[in-house]
């Protein structure tokens, strides 16, 4: 699900927490070419099963690639789902992540690529795919990221995609579209040259955090926000938050590193 979005560089992996499970994987889009037995369909949905139980121990290295190896096995079941389509995505964004913190950025490109087109083909084949449309928004930053001069012009299409995704479920990840758009407000160029607005990204993680109090990225989201702005007082409350914050099933994986950005952070907030 972050990691930071520098404009853009998000912090999402955590983003990529969204370790959000679904439940047993219902493939209902099996493709235009031919019907799947009922033994295809039931090998199709426990491949992505598996897939989620490798993406729920992604601390643990070559997990996240064995999810998505286990993705396209499914894929190559039922092309056209969507299940495993946002989820494909998803793993892409992580690895082009990963990939960033090497200094690799030809691979980590590569990487978003390949996982927005993923996220689009989830799009295409659902509409009202939410996770599509936030997966394509992170696969973007991510080839922003890679790309820098094309940053700016990657803000309107993750806008787009983040507001959809919003449109369609407002709690997905813990508020996470909410969340990615505040980053966004907070990195980028202000008007004219672009939309950055600290105020506005403000108000997004404030709603962000009465609807996911216990989320600890939304509180170090608000602590950089909150330094921006000089909120120093607040930005130290938000920080002590995530540095208290302990480990759950959905997000053990990103713990420590956004424990070690709040670290970071703390030494830019002024002494009482």
């Amino acid at each position: 699900m972050s990691r930071h979005v520098h404009l853009i560089s998000f912090v999402l992996l955590c983003a990529l927490s969204t370790g959000c499970f679904y439940g047993r994987p219902r493939i209902k889009q099996l493709g235009p070419d031919r019907i799947l037995t009922d033994a295809e369909v039931r090998k199709a949905e426990q491949k992505i099963i598996e897939a989620d139980k490798a993406w729920a121990t992604r601390v643990e290295p070559g997990n996240v690639q064995k999810s998505f190896d286990l993705l396209r096995e499914s894929m190559k079941l039922a092309p056209h789902n969507t299940q495993a389509l946002w989820r494909a995505a998803r793993a892409c964004y992580w690895l082009a992540e990963q990939a960033g913190i090497a200094k690799d950025e030809k691979k980590q490109f590569s990487l978003a690529e390949i996982g927005a087109s993923y996220a689009k083909h989830a799009i295409f084949v659902d509409t009202h795919s939410a996770e599509g449309n936030y997966f394509l928004a992170l696969n973007f930053a991510m080839q922003a990221d890679a790309a820098k001069t094309r940053g700016l012009a990657m803000v309107k299409p993750m806008l787009d995609a983040l507001k959809r995704a919003h449109e369609l479920n407002d709690q997905l990840d813990y508020a996470g579209p909410r969340r990615v758009m505040a980053q966004i407000y907070l990195e980028a160029p202000v008007w004219p040259t672009s939309v950055g607005d600290p105020e506005q990204a403000m108000e997004l993680l404030e709603d962000a955090i009465e609807d996911h109090p216990n989320y600890p990225e939304n509180h170090l989201v608000l602590a950089e926000v909150a330094i921006k702005l000089r909120q120093y007082s607040r930005a130290r409350k938000q920080l002590d938050r995530v540095l208290a914050a302990q480990p759950a099933p959905d997000w053990a994986a990103e713990l420590p590193r956004w424990q070690q950005r709040a670290q970071e952070l703390a030494k830019k907030v002024p002494q009482k």
